[in-house]
């Protein structure tokens, strides 16, 4: 009785054993399998490719039916690459119909001739070293000036003012009295005592020239003998008045300044150049500079100077050219425009469509083959007719994508995301899966399946 119990006991548990171990076998199968149809059933909108979904239906932003996007996860762990940069370089591929939605059009990678022609922002500037001063000489009262305003042409040796001043009227007629004093003893043919006279002269007359009286005003004194209660004062210089500091019936101090004068027949237009344009400036390029006042004429000179010292406020460094002023056109503080020829030089060139400029780095697309698109990082040097000349990892005779690389771009960054999320999916639910009790689990099945 005894051994029929015990049979009937191990009968039991070995069928125990066996339900168990299928059980957990099927277990495993049946998870293994969602597994992998997550993987590689992923369906995405050819338009709207932010869409995903692990099962078949339609895009609920247009309508669209979602199409399968196989082996997103695989294609994207396989091809990430981290440029110099830091950037992550995300290879990516795009089905037929998806390369339809996004007009995807490429073009062969050739060399171009760029003139190497920049433009640069500038303003014109007084020529400091046509720059001078009207000044008095003499300390005394102006009676009568005639620098009236700013902007007032001032010609070379024109009167003007004109200054009373008690010193001056006594040198004067110190002068008058080292005169009267020479001729009579001259009279005398004493000559020791002639030429001290003589010298007594001279000191005053060298007195008035100081005090800048003219050769002329010297000898129409010595010819009146008259003194000149004021004295007419006359410009050395020309050019336009720029600034004017003294009135009619001021009094000013000897080497007191009455006004500014600037000649605008050369003027200095400075441009700032900024500091990753300084390779392509150096003295003696050829500049042709307009403005918009003037649109249809072109002031053409060279760079005279290049400032060593950048402005760290604008990081910007100074170039000077000097500038001949036709009909005085160019203003100081006018704003201009400066067109530089650097140089002409044969290098890549892809279209402007073809580079995404991120504000840091310049990207494009190369076609790897059909539907497999590369990103590229690349340094935009020139523009022209279209072209950019770009340097970096790009050769001639490569397929560039031309059109439809910003939607490229967009879906590189959706699968780096969805593949980060799936990564992440991933990770939870393999953790999930050590809390299970496979035991429990298919004993709830049995109990289901009663």
């Amino acid at each position: 009785m005894k051994n029929k119990n015990l049979t009937k006991i191990l009968i039991a548990v070995l069928v125990i054993i066996i339900v168990v171990a299928g059980g957990l076998f099927a277990y495993n199968q049946i998870f293994k399998g969602k597994s992998t149809v997550t993987k590689a059933e992923v369906y995405t909108c050819p338009m709207h490719p932010q869409i995903i979904s692990d099962h078949f239906g339609s895009c609920p932003i247009c309508g669209m039916d979602l199409v399968l996007k196989s082996q997103v996860s695989e294609t994207s762990g396989e091809n990430d690459e981290h440029d110099v940069t830091g950037m992550d370089l995300q290879e990516v591929k795009l089905s037929p119909s998806q390369q339809v939605l996004a007009n995807v059009q490429t073009e062969v990678v050739g060399t171009k001739q760029f003139s190497g022609e920049k433009t640069f922002n500038g303003y014109v500037k007084m020529n400091e070293k046509n720059t001078s001063r009207i000044s008095s000489a003499v300390m005394g009262k102006i009676v009568r000036l005639n620098v009236n305003f700013e902007g007032q042409h001032v010609g070379r040796g024109q009167q003007v003012m004109e200054v009373y001043s008690p010193d001056l009227i006594s040198a004067q007629k110190e002068y008058l009295l080292a005169l009267k004093n020479l001729n009579q003893i001259s009279v005398s043919g004493n000559t020791i005592a002639t030429e001290q006279a003589q010298s007594l002269l001279n000191s005053a007359r060298e007195k008035l020239g100081r005090w800048e009286l003219t050769q002329g005003q010297i000898n129409e004194l010595e010819n009146t003998q008259q003194v000149m209660n004021s004295i007419p004062v006359y410009s050395k210089y020309s050019g336009i008045v720029t600034k004017k500091y003294a009135n009619v019936g001021q009094w000013v101090m000897e080497g007191e300044v009455i006004a500014d004068l600037a000649d605008l027949s050369t003027v200095w237009v400075i441009a700032n150049i900024y500091e990753s344009e300084v390779q392509y400036i150096k003295a003696g390029q050829i500049a042709q500079i307009t403005s918009s006042s003037y649109p249809d004429e072109i002031f053409t000179s060279k760079i005279n100077f290049i400032d060593p010292v950048f402005n760290p406020d604008t990081r910007t460094m100074e170039v000077r050219i000097d500038v001949a002023n036709r009909s005085n056109k160019l203003k100081p503080d006018m704003f201009v425009k400066i067109k530089l020829n650097t140089f002409a030089s044969q290098t890549i060139a892809v279209p402007k469509n073809a580079v995404i400029r991120t504000g840091e780095h310049d990207i494009i697309y190369i076609e790897k083959e059909k539907g497999v698109y590369t990103p590229r990082e690349v340094k935009v040097v020139y523009e022209q007719d279209g072209y950019y000349s770009v340097t970096g990892d790009i050769k001639e005779g490569e397929k560039v994508v031309s059109s439809g690389g910003f939607l490229i771009d967009s879906e590189t960054q959706i699968q780096k995301g969805f593949t980060s999320g799936h990564e992440q999916h991933k990770d939870k639910s393999k953790d999930e899966e050590l809390k299970i009790n496979p035991d429990q689990d298919i004993m709830k099945d049995m109990k289901n399946k009663k």
